[in-house]
């Protein structure tokens, strides 16, 4: 977006361009991922909703987040890496 609105040039330093581009993508795909975690978790609670009840619990919704942010972050990094450095 910075670049459109530059006349399609960067005017950022430049090493910016690349974490910018980090950050764009990785929201992208976690957004992606944790509607489909949320869409999973909502059928579970429909189809099963007394088993499912009792086994909630507050850590596992964390671990299923730091799950989705290292996958969407690793799957990032190996782009940045591929892109920029190879």
């Amino acid at each position: 977006m910075a670049e459109a609105a530059a006349g399609m040039s960067w005017p950022l330093p430049n090493v910016l361009c690349p974490v910018a581009n980090f950050c764009f993508y990785s929201s992208i795909y976690l957004s992606s991922l944790f509607l489909a975690a949320l869409s999973v978790e909502r059928y579970l609670g429909v189809v099963f909703p007394l088993h499912y009840k009792d086994r909630r619990r507050p850590g596992r919704a964390m671990a299923a987040s730091v799950v989705l942010w290292l996958l969407a972050c690793s799957h990032c990094s190996v782009t940045f890496v591929a892109q920029y450095h190879g």
